[in-house]
């Protein structure tokens, strides 16, 4: 039986969370590195890797799809104690991924050219970033892989040695990264090429490092030939229930760039500086935000699974009480230290003033945007991929946009940011209206998990 079905549902929480802070300052890390050392290469190598964010988001979103519908399916198995679907989802999730990374590999270096020709890269930046990403994608596989086998061996409850694989691939990519870019005794200097191959070695150690825990330790990697129908059924579950992980990641960027162009019409490049100031320092905010999302899943999917939804029902309380006591306690940090901590970003007077309207006024709806996320988190480990859909659609599109749009009309650069904050509080009231629905009954029924035949 899992130990996540007795005890404090509190003290269950807090233990899932604690480990995944360092994890997820490990890849703020992992993803700073690689910019601030092309960086010393020059403008035009930093712009080819600002060229190459937009595209490895939406890469990525594919493993966090992959990622989210294997750790629901699993978690809830495991709860159930039906370990033999476990293991053949854990199984036919990185099959999965595997395959799919190759389809979209091979598609991203037949349409490398065009593709980024369309988002504007032209001449010396266009090589420079062709140089980039056919080495990512060769190895995107690299890429992909760990969050799955990551997402995986959360669902199982193991939140301490992920963190530790996230940690020595962060390690390992601050070294290769100075060696590869500039070069070093025999190792030639390869500038924006070797960044690119620092990071496929990097995410390929972490990768063969979570495939030998997920096989050697918690035994979840079957090695029997399965049938075709029921791998094909397998894929079905785990993209259905990904579909709304992954859409959720692709929308977040569509969200900033509307935001950030609005930005440019009502303060011009300076309001654009101060909401890259302000979304810069909220990534460092969110990282208990980050961790508490991944403790989500193994206790809500393990709990489900064991029809305990008693203790289901009391984690979504604890996250609604949560989001507010984090919301406010960020609000009351960043009073007294919101102007001292954007002049690290910039020293244009403006800038910051903005940037401190930004990180006031943002702040409280940061209790919708955390409800609305964890929420969300729940909704899809318990196999209810649809309420997750509208909740995501409806705050980009319903909320977001319309909202922001009457804030800068009525208050200019404060009242789009308002208009943010508001959107967010929208969508939280909407995830916590959909999971009552779900988890009113007293009973509910349990999502059913996927035949193994």
């Amino acid at each position: 039986m899992s130990p996540l079905l007795t005890g404090s549902v509190h003290r269950h929480l807090v233990r899932l969370t604690l480990p995944g802070i360092a994890g997820a300052f490990a890849m703020m890390v992992f993803n700073l590195t690689d910019t601030w050392f092309v960086s010393r290469l020059g403008t035009e190598e930093l712009a080819a890797m600002g060229f190459t964010f937009s595209v490895v988001m939406i890469v990525g979103a594919l493993a966090i799809g992959f990622s989210a519908g294997a750790a629901s399916i699993t978690s809830r198995a495991l709860g159930a104690g039906n370990r033999s679907l476990a293991r053949r989802t854990v199984t036919d999730g990185l099959i999965l991924t595997i395959l799919g990374t190759a389809l979209v590999s091979a598609t991203g270096l037949l349409l490398l050219t065009p593709v980024f020709s369309m988002l504007g890269a032209e001449g010396r930046v266009l090589a420079l970033v062709r140089e980039y990403m056919q080495v990512w994608f060769i190895g995107a596989v690299f890429a992909i892989l760990p969050p799955v086998s990551d997402g995986c061996l959360r669902a199982a409850g193991d939140m301490v040695r992920p963190v530790l694989v996230m940690i020595a691939c962060a390690i390992l990519n601050v070294i290769l990264d100075p060696i590869l870019i500039f070069g070093w005794g025999p190792v030639p200097a390869l500038g924006i090429k070797g960044a690119a191959i620092a990071t496929v070695a990097s995410r390929g150690l972490g990768a063969a490092a979570s495939l030998l825990i997920l096989h050697h330790h918690h035994r979840l990697i079957a090695w029997q030939l399965p049938r075709i129908r029921q791998v094909l059924h397998s894929w079905r579950e785990i993209i259905r229930l990904g579909i709304p992980a992954a859409l959720t990641q692709a929308l977040t960027p569509v969200a900033q760039g509307f935001c950030i162009r609005l930005a440019a019409g009502v303060g011009g490049v300076q309001a654009v500086a101060a909401m890259a100031t302000g979304t810069r320092i909220e990534t460092i905010v969110f990282i208990i935000s980050l961790s508490y999302s991944m403790a989500i899943v193994p206790f809500v999917g393990h709990n489900y699974g064991a029809n305990a939804h008693d203790r289901v029902r009391k984690a979504r309380q604890i996250s609604v009480r949560f989001a507010f006591f984090y919301a406010g306690t960020t609000l009351l940090l960043l009073l007294p230290t919101a102007r001292w901590i954007s002049g690290w970003f910039s020293t244009d007077p403006t800038v910051v003033r903005m940037s401190v309207i930004y990180l006031l006024v943002a702040t409280p709806g940061h209790a919708g945007l955390h409800i609305s996320t964890w929420l969300g988190q729940l909704l899809n480990v318990i196999g209810k991929p649809k309420p997750v859909l509208i909740i995501s659609f409806s705050r980009v599109f319903g909320f977001i946009m319309p909202l922001s749009l009457l804030g800068i009309s009525l208050l200019g650069f404060t009242g789009l940011v308002g208009g943010v904050a508001l959107a967010n509080l929208a969508a939280g009231a909407l995830a916590y209206f959909l999971t009552r629905r779900q988890l009113r009954r007293k009973h509910p029924a349990t999502t059913p998990l996927p035949a193994l035949t």
